[in-house]
């Protein structure tokens, strides 16, 4: 069975898995609406937190805030060290965070509970089928703050993370098929 890819430079890939960002910004658009699998492309694997700071991501700026301050005192510090970098991360205030609140926080605590537990390996994969989204619009005047002008604005829908990521897929420009059979054979 044939199933619809689309391949977007990791670590965005992951947003998108994640329900954070729900637009994709491209140059053309399409007529395809439906389920798509999301594949994180790119040369490089991320181990830890990658740079987020040039996307609209409050709960990943604060927290990079923070981890600066800590940083800092450690640094200056004669006497005292963070264990851990002192950081034990929750979310304040669950009950009223809105929904993508909550996602970028569940983003940013699975990094940082992964790095813990297994330092050395990346979280953000590259050449890696990593999740599904549906596509349900393709429109040119997205209230989204992920839609850049000029940019055709391909709308996102129902974000799903695989619990196992496809590895060693390669990418394809625009939506490509790819075969679900293969798709099975290797995830680990």
């Amino acid at each position: 069975m044939k199933i619809k890819c689309l391949s977007v430079k990791n670590p965005k890939s992951y947003l998108f898995c994640y329900g954070i960002a729900d637009v994709e910004n491209r140059g053309g658009k399409t007529d395809y609406r439906g389920p798509l699998y999301i594949h994180s492309s790119g040369e490089f694997s991320y181990s830890g937190m990658p740079d987020f700071s040039q996307y609209p991501m409050p709960v990943v700026g604060e927290f990079d805030r923070y981890m600066n301050e800590i940083e800092k005192l450690e640094a200056t510090g004669r006497y005292i060290g963070f264990a851990e970098r002192g950081v034990r991360v929750l979310l304040k205030n669950e009950e009223g965070a809105s929904d993508r609140i909550i996602r970028e926080y569940n983003l940013l605590s699975d990094v940082y509970n992964f790095t813990i537990e297994k330092p050395t390996k990346p979280f953000f994969l590259a050449n890696a089928i990593i999740g599904r989204v549906d596509l349900v619009d393709v429109v040119e005047n997205s209230k989204s703050e992920w839609a850049e002008p000029g940019a055709f604005h391909w709308v996102f829908a129902n974000p799903v993370l695989l619990n196992k990521p496809v590895t060693r897929v390669p990418g394809a420009p625009n939506i490509w098929d790819h075969d679900l059979s293969e798709l099975e054979r290797r995830t680990p």
